[in-house]
């Protein structure tokens, strides 16, 4: 964990990048790529692709709308 305040990471394995490596370097960056989050989102490991999420996303954002119109909130 100190590794990680100081901005260095640990280094395990060999170089070369196997996906653990990879992670490890992205918690260095405290920002992703849209290429980074789109193809290590938890959805993507559950399944659900890319268009149906954004639908996803779009009608519960919806969803919370018109309840809080509702509730007068």
């Amino acid at each position: 964990m100190a590794a990680l305040v100081s901005g260095e990471l640990p280094h395990h394995g060999a170089p070369g990048g196997n996906s653990i490596d990879k992670q490890e370097e992205a918690l260095g960056r405290w920002y992703m790529s849209r290429k980074e989050i789109e193809e290590n989102a938890p959805s993507r490991k559950d399944g659900i692709d890319l268009k149906k999420e954004t639908y996803l996303r779009k009608s519960y954002c919806t969803f919370l709308q018109d309840l809080g119109m509702r509730l007068k909130v």
